[in-house]
């Protein structure tokens, strides 16, 4: 008996020689960083010097860089909505959502919902909201929805699809869905975005997170399919309330945009930092479900996560209340904190060197960190403290100044990206052409006037730190590379 389970045992092993053995001769060992050619940015539309200074970015801080370290990998900080993205995800998640009346809350909780953050709901919104409130607005919402809530359309799942051309012609929908629309509007004016970008992921309450994921996942992939179909796509819609619809505030016409999309060449630039060792990470302002279905719906490769507005639970489902305990409000300052909390530790300490962004909302962390050396700035042809940026960018690329000669002046070298509004098209150029327009505009007359003051003597980082005087847009500003 023992020599015939030792034959076995034998046997076995004989058996598991052989086959480690072909594993050895098939499966090719990983080869060294050093022997992977960096792979460098090679789509059309790239403005030029977009492209040198980022492809001299994968050299200095690439897997092929002689100070390159695995286990300490550089990472980038990429803002979303109208970075990555061409027009705001989250937005037009919540057309998606109104039109679709994917709602997982009675009508008994809407008022609460659609005035959450609201310091005064009784303000009056001025003459261009009809000298209206907050408050009756969200009634106005709430006695429509309950039509529609009783009638059996609301779901938070697809299941009511059936019927939605039959709510959409409704009176009771039509109310409903401007009035919701705008509030958006109506509170971000009367407050601030503080108020109403949280606010706007409050209708996800009483969701999971995977069915509203899932919800943003379909509302991508719809918007992704419209943006590409046709430019005639790219373009502004709007919804009208009845002027005979009994209300308290009267009636609206609400405007917004439509359709999503990601340029060829920004999937390349996500893809191709990671692939020469470069960690990229997503900051959004909107609800950190939307941005993981946007990831899912154009398949981002080479993204580590997304830190993002995050919303408390209750028995596993959103309520109306962000979730500071999580990590501050992603947008502005808060971008750079919570990575500060949530990212960073990971780096030990180190910050982005490479930073991506459109608006005012990007400036902080763009600016802030001492590892930053460059960053892109998509062109909207700005106003606020990211058209300093910008303002930078143009006259650097004027002075020929390339990566090295910024990092050796202890300066960011920014560059400025251009895109076509009405095509969902990045061009090669540094100006946008906006949305209606035919022409490329590079900078506003403010940030002509800030590209004077560079051209006189004024440095980059002496630009960046007079950001409070020059727009006041921040109360304070804590510097240029200090974080």
């Amino acid at each position: 008996m023992v020599r015939k389970y030792t034959r076995v045992v034998m046997l076995a092993l004989a058996a598991l020689m052989t086959f480690s053995c072909v594993a050895m001769a098939t499966t090719a060992a990983p080869e060294p960083y050093t022997k992977q050619p960096t792979q460098y940015l090679s789509e059309k539309n790239w403005e030029p010097w977009t492209k040198k200074v980022i492809n001299q970015l994968m050299d200095v801080y690439g897997r092929n860089s002689k100070s390159y370290n695995p286990e300490a990998r550089p990472w980038a900080m990429f803002d979303c909505d109208n970075t990555i993205t061409m027009t705001d995800v989250q937005e037009q998640l919540f057309i998606y959502q109104i039109e679709n009346l994917r709602f997982a809350f009675t009508p008994k909780e809407l008022y609460k919902i659609a005035t959450a953050g609201v310091p005064d709901v009784h303000l009056n919104l001025g003459k261009d909201y009809n000298n209206t409130t907050v408050d009756k607005l969200a009634k106005d919402t709430v006695k429509a929805y309950t039509k529609l809530y009783k009638k059996g359309w609301v779901a938070a799942d697809n299941s009511q699809a059936a019927n939605k051309a039959k709510w959409m012609a409704t009176d009771d929908w039509k109310e409903f869905a401007t009035k919701t629309r705008l509030l958006y509007d109506a509170i971000g004016d009367s407050t601030s975005v503080s108020v109403s970008y949280p606010w706007i992921g409050f209708y996800f309450t009483g969701m999971t997170p995977a069915q509203a994921e899932q919800l943003a996942f379909e509302s991508h992939t719809k918007y992704r399919e419209l943006g590409l179909a046709s430019a005639s796509n790219w373009t502004k819609k709007s919804w009208e309330s009845p002027k005979k619809y009994r209300s308290r505030s009267g009636s609206f016409k609400v405007s917004f945009r439509q359709s999503t999309g990601v340029s060829a060449e920004m999937l390349e630039l996500l893809k191709k930092l990671d692939a020469n060792g470069i960690d990229v990470w997503i900051c959004s302002a909107s609800p950190v479900v939307a941005i993981r279905g946007l990831m899912r719906a154009w398949n981002f490769e080479g993204v580590r996560d997304t830190v993002s507005m995050t919303y408390k639970m209750k028995d596993g489902k959103y309520i109306a209340e962000y979730d500071y305990d999580e990590h501050p409000q992603t947008q502005g300052v808060g971008k750079s904190e919570a990575f500060v909390k949530k990212v960073v530790p990971f780096y030990n300490g180190r910050g982005p060197i490479f930073g991506a962004g459109d608006s005012q909302g990007d400036f902080n962390f763009m600016t802030e960190f001492k590892d930053t050396v460059a960053g892109i700035m998509i062109n909207r042809i700005r106003k606020d403290d990211a058209a300093i940026c910008t303002a930078i960018a143009i006259y650097q690329n004027e002075k020929k100044m390339d990566l090295y000669d910024a990092m050796l002046k202890g300066e960011i070298r920014f560059v400025s990206q251009g895109r076509n509004e009405n095509t969902g098209l990045f061009i090669p150029q540094t100006g946008s052409i906006m949305l209606g327009k035919t022409k490329a505009g590079v900078l506003s007359e403010k940030a002509e006037g800030w590209k004077k003051k560079l051209e006189s003597g004024t440095t980059p980082n002496q630009l960046l730190n007079d950001c409070v005087n020059l727009t006041g847009k921040l109360k304070k500003y804590i510097g240029t590379k200090v974080r």
